[in-house]
């Protein structure tokens, strides 16, 4: 139980982080597509927030402690906040590194992107977990979290897809890179490998 208690800790703390992004994103979206970037991401923050409280109470019927400090939540979430970045030093210990907070909607777009990437990959190991131990309230939450992220995934790659579109008709700007749609039966989500 011990390795699941913790996967379900990690999903958590990303989960939470994710939240905290996206929502300074909404504050801080700039330009021609303010409109709907806000919305988005509005809508996405206020999603998370209902998962971040349903995982937690999970945790608490499991006989957890959620983690409850923005430090550690830090600390332990993979996802980078969303003006810093991070390293681990020679003791594989993670280093926050402040720095500048993101202002470009392109980029805001393909962090979150990069992140709620991340944050499937999670969810299905934490879910594999899950139910190889018969937990199966548990592998049912990270599979609901997993669709609503799927959603956004698919959201912000259209929107990504949509701004590169305008890049290759504006010589001025650098076109967006999009990640390749891929068909249906060749899509794997490839485990997740946690640094040490």
């Amino acid at each position: 139980m011990e390795k699941l208690y913790k996967l379900i800790s990690d999903v958590q703390a990303n989960l939470f982080v994710l939240f905290h992004k996206t929502w300074v994103f909404h504050w801080n979206v700039v330009g021609p597509d303010f409109q709907q970037l806000h919305t988005l991401f509005g809508e996405q923050y206020n999603e998370m927030f209902e998962e971040i409280d349903r995982i937690s109470e999970h945790m608490r019927y499991m006989n957890i402690r959620p983690i409850g400090t923005l430090t550690r939540m830090v600390e332990v979430a993979s996802v980078g906040e969303g003006s810093s970045t991070y390293q681990f030093d020679e003791m594989g210990q993670k280093q926050i590194i402040p720095g500048k907070p993101i202002t470009k909607s392109d980029e805001m777009i393909k962090r979150l992107l990069g992140d709620n990437i991340t944050l499937i990959e999670l969810l299905t190991v934490l879910s594999e977990e899950a139910e190889a131990q018969k937990q199966y309230a548990t592998a049912n939450i990270a599979q609901d979290i997993m669709e609503s992220h799927g959603k956004f995934v698919w959201q912000l790659r259209a929107f990504i897809e949509k701004t590169a579109k305008l890049s290759i008709e504006d010589s001025e700007q650098t076109p967006i890179e999009v990640p390749e749609e891929q068909p249906v039966d060749s899509y794997q989500v490839q485990p997740f490998v946690q640094q040490q």
